[in-house]
């Protein structure tokens, strides 16, 4: 973010010598370690490196990798050419990352959320709002707490990334597949985003600044919301007890046309409420490896609850070998490419499965899976013996690297002071587990390798959204994009990319409702959760003033563009009777591509953005 000391930078840069600059280099007294990057990258490009190793503001756009210190220093760029090469391969690094979360959200994100539905007996809808939204809304919690984002307008980038969220992802499970919504579910989601927008708009400007009293009353919005959602779900699980007595009494009173229609009445209205009481893994996502084949990627339409002991133990025989086929099973854990899948692509389609192998072998590596989907629910005794020692490892080692923030060089230290400790009680484990386990059923306590899997799950994609986080930042200061037309677009289309994959691979499954409640859960958790934290943990947001900046340049039109999304959304579902269509998919897509347009528009100065200018006192 560009500093006031940014101008006065420029116009000292451009009256001093290159001697002089290099003795105010010297100087312990100098401002320099004030200016942002952005002013850095007016000058030559032989005296880049120098700075951005002084700048206090680049060593706050920092991830695992100094990217900038990479790109100037190691990479040694001289010219513009040089220096658009190198931002492409930023941009393929970033890809890279959403490849990988993709195969996260896919092999393991997903199986786990739904085997904690089931096993905390939630409906779908109280999994869409807790579970779901928490862990697509995780990677912008933690961004929220990072330094890149700690003058940052973080509001318009959650009132951004709002719109985004529900007009893209709502938008594709509304193109996908047509389902009815339960209305009160719907309107609820979006009477408590409209509630948290609002709120947050009013206290932040009612005192321009943001007290640990603005930030309670936040967090407590998202208990109200966690009390109404839990007594809607006591409130439908006690109407089907009241329901399941009174069948049974008239199915004891004398047969008669009244008895029979009120018989009919409340059978009818007791499987309707059936199928909002609990979640179940349906048996047409069934699929007998950890990669999608052609079976199961058609869309299937049976509904049938999956047998999940079976699926357990169906290639258990007692007379076997503990360790039969034990290195086969391994290898074929391992292995990144499906066989079938393989034989079945065309160039393009083998091309793309090349692409995700090493992606593929790391996840499999680190991340253990859990998914009754699977046979032996994922099992593999040897792979899971190993992850045992190294999945903890690995996330010690990640997490406490990140935090120690110690670089040599352009690359961050990997910290293995805490995690190598870890080795005395996975190690013993580890080894207990081998000798207990058989292969062909996976044992009993297989249910508590999910703490591995949602853990290594969310840190992954923690990782990889900080790292998009940082390289989007760098290429729009380097492509001299204001850090505000980078928030509300490329940092929020970044965002909603978990949620979107997360989105899709529901939607495929059969829990389109599940994914839509979460669409509207997520920005929601974000506006008052992830709003409320950061309000908490960053000190300068305390100051009276900070509201200008916390709302940014685009903070109104993001504003504007939530409340029509909220809105429109409510008329469109109560025309169709809370039946989406493709064509309220076509109308959320084209609100979508008015608001990057519009945003484009102010950056430019095309248009006026939707705010007030400043006006300064004469003195």
């Amino acid at each position: 973010m560009a500093t006031s000391l940014d101008e006065e930078f420029k116009y000292f840069l451009s009256n001093v010598s290159r001697n002089q600059l290099r003795k105010l280099h010297a100087s312990k007294k100098s401002f320099i370690p004030q200016i942002s990057c952005l002013a850095v990258l007016r000058l030559p490009y032989n005296e880049r490196c120098m700075m951005i190793k002084r700048v206090k503001n680049c060593r706050d756009i920092l991830g695992y990798f100094n990217y900038f210190e990479m790109m100037y220093c190691f990479f040694n760029v001289h010219e513009k050419f040089i220096e658009i090469c190198v931002m492409l391969i930023f941009l393929i690094i970033a890809y890279y990352y959403l490849l990988l979360m993709s195969i996260v959200v896919d092999i393991s994100f997903m199986p786990v959320l739904k085997i904690l539905s089931v096993k905390m007996h939630l409906s779908e809808f109280v999994a869409g709002a807790t579970l779901f939204a928490f862990g697509a809304s995780c990677p912008d919690f933690v961004a929220n707490l990072l330094p890149i984002r700690e003058d940052s307008a973080i509001i318009a980038g959650t009132f951004g990334d709002s719109v985004v969220n529900v007009l893209l992802c709502g938008g594709l499970i509304c193109y996908m597949k047509p389902f009815k919504m339960d209305w009160f579910v719907v309107v609820l989601e979006l009477l408590f985003l409209w509630l948290a927008v609002e709120l947050l708009r009013y206290l932040m400007f009612y005192n321009q600044c943001m007290s640990y009293t603005d930030s309670s009353i936040l967090l407590s919005v998202y208990l109200l919301y966690l009390i109404v959602i839990i007594i809607d779900l006591k409130l439908l699980r006690w109407t089907i007890n009241k329901l399941q007595r009174e069948i049974l009494e008239l199915k004891r009173q004398s047969s008669s046309v009244e008895r029979e229609n009120q018989l009919a009445i409340r059978i009818t209205a007791l499987r309707e409420l059936m199928r909002h009481q609990h979640m179940q893994i349906r048996s047409s996502s069934l699929r007998t490896s950890r990669r999608r084949t052609l079976e199961n990627s058609l869309p299937q339409l049976k509904k049938e609850g999956l047998d999940y002991e079976a699926n357990r133990t169906m290639l258990h025989n007692k007379n076997n070998p503990k360790n039969r086929l034990l290195w086969t099973d391994f290898l074929e854990s391992l292995n990144p490419i499906d066989a079938t899948e393989w034989r079945l692509a065309g160039r393009c389609q083998r091309f793309c499965i090349l692409i995700q192998c090493p992606m593929r072998l790391l996840v499999t590596i680190f991340v253990p899976v859990v998914d009754y989907e699977l046979y032996k629910h994922g099992w593999s005794k040897l792979l899971n013996c190993t992850q045992i020692v190294t999945n903890p490892f690995f996330l010690i080692t990640a997490v406490h690297s990140k935090c120690n923030n110690s670089y040599t060089s352009w690359i961050a230290d990997f910290n293995i002071s805490y995690s190598k400790w870890s080795l005395c009680l996975t190690v013993p484990l580890a080894i207990a587990t081998f000798c207990h386990a058989r292969t062909d059923v996976p044992p009993h306590y297989h249910f508590l390798f999910i703490v591995l899997s949602a853990s290594s799950s969310l840190v992954i994609i923690v990782i990889c959204s900080s790292e998009i986080e940082v390289l989007i930042a760098i290429v729009g200061i380097v492509c001299h994009l204001s850090e505000h037309f980078l928030n509300i677009t490329f940092g929020s289309m970044g965002s909603a990319v978990i949620n979107l994959m997360a989105s899709y691979a529901m939607t495929v499954q059969g829990y389109e409702k599940l994914a839509f409640t979460g669409v509207f859960a997520g920005p929601f958790f974000n506006t008052v959760v992830s709003m409320g934290v950061a309000f908490m943990y960053n000190e300068k947001t305390h100051k009276v003033g900070s509201a200008i900046w916390l709302n940014g340049e685009h903070g109104d039109n993001c504003y504007i563009f939530i409340f029509i999304t909220i809105v429109t959304t409510l008329w469109w579902l109560s025309l169709f009777n809370f039946t989406p269509r493709r064509s309220a998919a076509v109308f959320s897509w084209t609100i979508l591509a008015l608001f990057i347009l519009y945003a484009v528009a102010v950056e430019w100065d095309i248009v006026h953005e939707i705010t007030n200018d400043e006006r300064f006192e004469p003195r």
